[in-house]
């Protein structure tokens, strides 16, 4: 009897190890045609303007759309979103300096990633949020890169980027966002100018930046890593729906909530120099939304 039972639960195990190497085998699989897909995308005509006020534009949407956050104030990366004893692979952000360990980008290059997501070599980018930008005016967008080509190159060798099993798996199931080309509307329009304005649809226009970390319905989400706190809601239903547009601005400036908590680091609003208009901006959107 004892024998069969451990026949029988020797059949169990393998079949189980079985289905698991041909679940992983159909992930690989996919996940490598994926991440090695060719886009053929139309690149728009758009013109670079290069001077001081643009210059000045352009980095400010780089530091409130997240490139320096990510990239440095320096822009020559080495941020790890995953270092090498990460279960999901190796990623750091990338030196986008023209320095040694940096890139050497045309102002097509750069409208390609930026709008598309998609490298030099027509494949998409890892992680960066292009899906998050791509859609911003193109005023803002000839500003943008406008300021980042023109940056001082700084030499700064990063690691190759390299996805783990669990990074895989989690990718092939759509709980990594890893390919940003998959998330952008190739075939979208822009507009020539979004004017500012203090109201929630131009509070619309920046929040998409937010929904990376809190989620495209500002719910939360789980936490990134195993030391960091879950992620917030901050639409309505959260916190956020108790404060008022100067509490909100507040939390920004102070690092500290209305009701006294004090942000977590991974909370990085110091990173983020709204003014305080497009924070009432911002606030309005949030607080719509239910």
């Amino acid at each position: 009897m004892l024998r069969k039972l451990l026949t029988w639960t020797g059949i169990a195990l393998g079949s189980v190890l079985i289905l698991l190497l041909m679940f992983y085998a159909v992930a690989y699989f996919q996940t490598e045609a994926r991440i090695n897909k060719i886009y053929e995308v139309q690149l728009q005509a758009l013109e670079i303007p290069d001077d001081s006020a643009n210059y000045a534009l352009g980095k400010h949407v780089a530091e409130i759309r997240g490139c320096t956050g990510c990239h440095g104030a320096d822009l020559s990366g080495g941020r790890a979103f995953a270092d090498p004893t990460s279960p999901i692979g190796t990623l750091y952000a990338s030196n986008i300096t023209h320095g040694i360990g940096g890139i050497n980008y045309t102002d097509q290059d750069w409208l390609r990633v930026l709008r598309h997501g998609i490298n030099k070599d027509f494949r998409s980018v890892w992680f960066m949020p292009s899906h998050e930008v791509y859609h911003i005016s193109n005023k803002e967008m000839a500003a943008l890169i406008s300021y980042l080509r023109i940056q001082a190159p700084v030499d700064k060798e990063i690691p190759a980027k390299s996805l783990k099993p669990l990074g895989r798996v989690l990718t092939f199931l759509g709980e990594y966002p890893l390919l940003p080309a998959e998330m952008i509307d190739h075939n979208a329009t822009y507009a020539d100018d979004v004017p500012f304005m203090v109201n929630a649809d131009y509070g619309k226009y920046l929040a998409t930046t937010c929904q990376g970390c809190h989620s495209p319905t500002f719910k939360g989400a789980a936490a990134h890593g195993p030391n960091e706190p879950d992620i917030p809601d901050i639409s309505s239903t959260g916190n956020l729906g108790k404060w008022d547009s100067k509490g909100f601005v507040s939390t920004f400036r102070t690092g500290k909530t209305p009701d006294g908590r004090v942000l977590s680091e991974f909370m990085p609003v110091k990173e983020f120099p709204y003014s305080d208009q497009e924070l009432e901006a911002i606030y309005a959107y949030l607080h719509q939304q239910k």
